[in-house]
């Protein structure tokens, strides 16, 4: 173990402008040594763990690419595309390193921003295929990079972290995980796999609250979320210019670095320096209880000044928030208008729910998201009981009913369309009369509690004769496509995948993910542009007339199918029919076998 006073920079850590490395065109700091003492640390309260490099390391996978292009030649199937597979394998070589060269310089930002996962997909690793294939590959991002993580890297527990994290838990040390990551479900189920998913109050991953390291928000919204001062948290990462940087511009009462791959190869010289310098977790076991038992010394050696200390310690308290956002910019805005050679090929788009799946409401919807928040409560030091929680989420879920409703009659049109993000439906419509720390735990843990919640919500099944139809397009070469209106665009994909339906379903536009919901035609927009069809070729099969008809026929949609037996009455359907936001009013998804049929059997129709 080595330690290391804050600046100077100790000698050990300068940067060597004679070693440059040449894989990198930067400079290479020299191996750590033997540092000053540095003074005693202060005892904290919370401990807040970077990911790679700290709790997992990571050994890379030579065939990564190969296996990646695999699922991308895969899912171009579904969108109608055959690629090459050496072709996608060089893109998504010359992406990755593309994407390193931008990370290492969004670390020299003071407030960086986190790439939105389509960001990464179509502009850095699919950049060099085709316009049409990046735009619907592009909607499954995150299925994509959390397929990715696992390929890239073998992952591997950090030796001690077993021993830390039982020791925390032990003396009431609340622990969270701030990381900069392309897929945070990639990293959570990794952690899940090892058993240490329980162990973490809270995840906080750049890819989906927006921002990323060394942005100080980052260590605030766990702090705040932990119910801790930044100054009663220790923060421990690998690198110089993103985890010490991150920990001194938040204000955290020490900032630990456990070497990795990367410690020593910064990408630029960085004058901020941590207080402590391990080669591995296992050597933070003694600083922490040093930490905590002179802290416990001094306590009991002046009682009464230790008693008002700790009230005005635990009196502070980050406040900042970070609104949940991806940086994407939406589909329509950059869409390349389809080519005159663009295939005449009819093409199909389907909504979800009343098309291909018809839905039973769950009387027990809440019981395992309200399990799951009672859960949180407890690693974050805030608990409540499951008929707070049970009751929190009924009454928010309501309020979520009562804000689309009151959004749907806005006269605002920049507003009109928006989807609720789930961060605001968790951390303020759930959490509106639960403690602050919750709140902002709810906001983090968001994606998953909808992901919860949209399994537990409805018992789905399959629309007579949707699989039917979708099996006969995919025989038939036909490109179907989903435009719906979701709380969870993964559970969408969840229930599709047990339909056997994956390898047949193209780009798919979920407002959760799209941040617009139908009729808004941003979400049209983003599905029409991963087809190779001119959209007065595309037919639409949804079951509502404002956000099917109207909303697919405002989009330009060549064909709208309305069927019956969804939420909306005959009445409002045939109204459509007659007002031509609709061209056929159908009984079952099976009939629209005879229109395709019969649009294949005359050809291509005249523009």
């Amino acid at each position: 173990m080595s330690t290391a006073p804050r600046p100077p920079l100790p000698d050990t850590m300068q940067l060597d402008s004679s070693l440059p490395d040449p894989s990198l065109g930067m400079r290479r700091a020299p191996e750590p040594g033997p540092v000053p003492s540095a003074p005693s640390l202060p005892a904290p309260r919370a401990l807040l763990l970077d990911f790679g490099g700290v709790v997992i390391s990571t050994t890379s996978r030579v065939t990564w690419a190969r296996e990646l292009a695999e699922i991308v030649v895969d899912r171009a199937l579904a969108v109608g595309a055959n690629l090459d597979l050496a072709e996608v394998e060089e893109s998504l070589r010359t992406g990755r390193t593309a994407l390193s060269l931008w990370k290492n310089a969004a670390s020299r930002r003071l407030s960086p921003r986190e790439l939105g996962p389509r960001e990464i997909v179509e502009d850095f690793l699919l950049a060099d295929l085709p316009a049409t294939v990046r735009s619907a590959l592009a909607l499954d991002a995150r299925e994509l990079l959390a397929a990715m993580a696992p390929l890239v890297a073998d992952h591997h527990q950090r030796p001690g972290i077993t021993e830390l994290l039982a020791e925390c838990a032990a003396r009431g040390i609340r622990l969270g995980i701030v990381s900069n990551a392309h897929s945070g479900r990639a990293h959570r189920t990794i952690l899940e796999n090892l058993g240490l998913g329980e162990a973490f109050g809270v995840q906080i991953y750049s890819d989906e609250v927006g921002i990323r390291k060394p942005h100080p928000d980052m260590i605030r919204l766990a702090t705040e979320a932990l119910d801790v001062d930044p100054a009663e948290a220790w923060y421990v990462g690998d690198t110089l210019d993103r985890d010490v940087v991150a920990g001194r511009r938040a204000g955290v009462g020490a900032v630990v670095i456990t070497r990795d791959r990367r410690t020593d190869h910064p990408p630029f010289r960085v004058t901020d320096t941590p207080d402590l310098v391990l080669e591995t977790p296992e050597g933070l076991l003694a600083p922490l209880r040093a930490a905590l038992e002179a802290a416990a010394a001094r306590a009991a050696a002046a009682a009464p000044a230790s008693a008002a200390g700790s009230d005005a310690l635990t009196a502070g308290g980050a406040t900042g928030e970070v609104a949940t956002a991806d940086g994407t910019a939406l589909p329509g805005e950059h869409t390349p208008a389809p080519s005159a050679a663009a295939s005449r090929r009819p093409a199909l788009l389907l909504d979800h729910g009343g098309v291909i799946t018809l839905s039973t409401p769950n009387p027990e919807r809440f019981a395992e998201v309200s399990a799951q928040i009672v859960a949180l409560s407890e690693r974050i030091g805030s608990p409540i009981d499951l008929a707070t929680a049970e009751r929190a989420a009924a009454e928010g879920w309501e309020r979520h009913r009562t804000r689309k409703r009151a959004r749907d009659a806005a006269a605002d049109p920049a507003h009109l369309h928006e989807e609720i993000d789930p961060a605001m439906l968790w951390g303020d419509l759930v959490g509106a009369e639960l403690p602050a720390p919750l709140r902002a735990a709810l906001r983090l843990e968001a994606p998953q509690l909808s992901l919860t919640l949209h399994r537990c919500k409805n018992l789905p099944a399959p629309r007579p004769g949707a699989l039917e139809l979708i099996r006969w397009c995919h025989e038939q070469g036909i490109v179907v496509g989903i435009v719906s209106n979701t709380i969870s665009g993964q559970g969408v994909r969840e229930i599709l995948a047990r339909y056997g339906l994956t390898a047949m379903i193209g780009p798919s536009a979920y407002s959760d993910e799209v941040g617009v919901r139908k009729p808004g035609g941003e979400i049209f927009e983003a599905a029409l542009a991963g087809l190779a069809t001119d959209r007065a070729d595309v037919l639409y099969v949804g079951d509502k007339a404002l956000n099917d008809g109207r909303g697919g026929r405002e989009a330009g949609i060549g064909t709208i199918c309305l069927l019956r037996g969804g939420k909306d009455s005959d009445a409002d359907l045939d109204a459509a029919l007659t007002s031509g936001d609709a061209d056929h009013v159908l009984d079952s998804p099976a009939q629209v076998i005879d229109l395709l049929a019969a649009r294949l059997a005359v050809g291509p129709r005249p523009s």
